[in-house]
């Protein structure tokens, strides 16, 4: 599963949990939007996007699997200056 994926808002963006997403309703006053209940957003959240779309990008990231990772290295550039 990909556990989180990015939605264009009418105003912003947001980030959603694969798994916490309860269902999904057509906005009631624009057919090009949809509204996407979660765990976190349990009130609804409004994205730009068709249901029929949201549906296909949701089981793509439910139904698509990761390789897991065992390290990650990071490697400042020697120009940064963290202090």
């Amino acid at each position: 599963m990909i556990p989180v994926f990015k939605v264009d808002l009418p105003k912003g963006e947001a980030l959603l949990l694969t798994a916490t997403i309860g269902g999904a309703t057509t906005n009631p006053t624009n057919p090009n939007q949809t509204d996407v209940y979660t765990d976190t957003f349990p009130e609804g959240l409004t994205i730009k996007m068709p249901i029929d779309e949201f549906f296909d990008l949701w089981m793509t990231c439910y139904n698509t699997e990761l390789e897991e990772v065992s390290a990650i290295v990071f490697t400042p550039d020697k120009d940064l200056d963290f202090h």
